[in-house]
């Protein structure tokens, strides 16, 4: 097979999202919606993938800086074939197969980009196109076949008889079709009178009526190739778009309790044998390590977990933390840029920031690292093998050696030698009778 050209229509403004956002940049799954295809495409390894954008167009060039792409600037939106047309001068010197796909169709996979291949080259087609089944046709181009079951054209909605509307075959509008004809067809393509825009469907009916062949491709799963135009389309893609991570990552020897619970995003990396609870929420580029456990309710943003560790419930890990081969964050502790040796055990309700805790030591409850002074972030460092008592403040920059034990109760502001008790609190005293002398006196 010969590798080819990705062409990605993404110049759509998105009214339906209501959103000053561009359609294309809204989040799925921890990644914008056209970042999704991208990844997807690549696997194509085309020759050149090429994206024709148009709506706030600095923001989404912007926001894929780092791939490499061709961009075609859609000055004004005129619809699908004008979109095609308008990457014309790119597309000049390419011969052989073009992908034409949406950057607002983010769940569409790789397999059914290669079925397509298939099909396109076992058939010698000139277009194949990807059409699919659905419950509800209404508002999509019907897709009519012949007795022999080849496709002789294809019938919009408001065209349709009766009996036209109740195919429930549709058109995808996904396309691999030869490079130079489709630069010769959507000239040919007039503008609709109902819209004034052109459109990329027009083309199969014109290949059709010149002889080309045509040929179909159905995608079993409907929801991979439908588009994105609102906001509860966008929830019911990443509702799927999650289903099919965790599935995923199941099938790998991920262990999942109540997986429709649980919110994995899509560049978060899991090893076999680690157990994820209800609720939990892994997102960014995290990565958990084999046989680390992720109990209910915790979440974990752009950090690393390592083997057996063991987190929450209710732990938040912020951020660019770390926690160690072995080691416990437990309920209700927060971590924000940590940094968690082997073996540390941080149980109950604490904060821990910019800091970083060395190996075997014991994080008591109640501790906080206050690492804001109201004007700018300090850090704490505390060594390896050090006993943390109850209800401790760390005011840094202030550093803890190995060995130490911090008193409950203490507020450390300057560096604690190694071996060594720091207690800060006042000492207690015990006043007899100070009870009964006080209820005397109120009445």
């Amino acid at each position: 097979m010969i590798s080819p050209v990705v062409l990605i229509l993404a110049a759509g403004e998105g009214k339906r999202m209501n959103s000053s956002l561009p359609k294309v940049l809204h989040s799925l799954a921890g990644k914008p919606m056209l970042s999704h295809l991208l990844t997807t495409v690549k696997q194509l390894k085309p020759k050149k993938t090429i994206v024709v954008f148009g709506h706030q167009a600095k923001k989404v060039k912007e926001t894929f800086r780092d791939s490499k792409v061709t961009w075609v600037l859609q000055k004004k939106q005129k619809g699908t074939a004008d979109a095609v047309l308008s990457a014309s001068r790119v597309l000049l010197g390419s011969k052989g197969p073009l992908f034409i796909l949406y950057g607002d169709v983010p769940l569409l996979r790789i397999e059914t980009l290669r079925q397509m291949q298939r099909s396109f080259y076992q058939e010698k087609a000139t277009l194949t196109f990807l059409t699919t089944f659905v419950k509800n046709p209404t508002s999509y181009g019907r897709i009519i076949r012949n007795t022999a079951g080849e496709v002789i054209r294809i019938v919009e909605e408001k065209d349709a008889t009766a009996e036209e509307k109740k195919v429930c075959e549709v058109n995808s509008g996904l396309y691999l079709v030869d490079c130079q004809e489709v630069l010769k067809g959507v000239r040919e393509i007039e503008k609709s009178l109902v819209t004034g825009e052109y459109y990329l469907t027009d083309l199969i009916e014109q290949f059709l009526r010149k002889g080309k062949k045509v040929v179909s491709v159905v995608a079993d799963d409907s929801q991979e190739c439908l588009g994105i135009n609102s906001r509860l389309e966008l929830a019911r893609a990443e509702s799927q778009l999650r289903r099919r991570i965790n599935e995923s990552w199941m099938a790998r020897g991920v262990t999942m309790r109540n997986p429709d619970s649980i919110s994995i995003d899509a560049d978060v990396m899991l090893e076999r044998d680690v157990q994820i609870h209800q609720g939990v929420v892994v997102t960014g580029k995290s990565r958990i390590h084999k046989g680390a456990e992720i109990l209910p309710y915790s979440v974990i943003e752009e950090s690393e977990i390592k083997s057996f560790a063991r987190i929450g419930p209710f732990a938040h890990l912020r951020p660019g933390s770390v926690v160690g081969e072995g080691g416990h964050v437990g309920n209700f502790v927060e971590l924000k840029k940590a940094r968690l040796m082997k073996g540390v055990k941080a149980n109950h309700l604490s904060y821990l920031g910019d800091t970083v805790i060395g190996e075997g030591t014991n994080v008591g409850a109640g501790t906080i690292t206050c690492n804001y002074d109201g004007f700018k972030k300090h850090k704490t460092v505390i060594g390896k093998n050090v006993f943390i008592g109850s209800d401790v403040q760390f005011v840094a920059p202030v550093k803890v050696e190995n060995g130490a034990w911090i008193a409950a109760g203490t507020t450390v502001t300057k560096k604690v030698p190694r071996d060594s008790l720091a207690i800060t609190r006042v000492e207690q005293k015990n006043i007899n009778g100070w009870v009964k002398r006080r209820k005397r006196s109120r009445h």
